[in-house]
């Protein structure tokens, strides 16, 4: 099972990456730009990620405390 979910991930970042030089080839757009996206959207995700970590460590302490 874990083979076919693996499968199918590689396929999807593969799509992706296909779909972002088609866009870089076909429609002329710089590489700067899509590095800068690339950039703003691990920045993005970052930000997200460590709220979350935050937000689940405000919860653990609230919960401990309550006991």
């Amino acid at each position: 099972m874990a083979r076919k979910s693996r499968r199918s991930f590689i396929t999807s970042v593969l799509a992706c990456v296909a779909f972002v030089a088609a866009a870089v080839w076909s429609w002329d757009l710089p590489v700067e730009d899509v590095i800068s996206y690339l950039v703003l959207l691990l920045i993005f995700l970052l930000v997200i990620i460590v709220a979350a970590l935050g937000f689940g460590a405000l919860l653990s302490w609230l919960r401990r405390r309550r006991k």
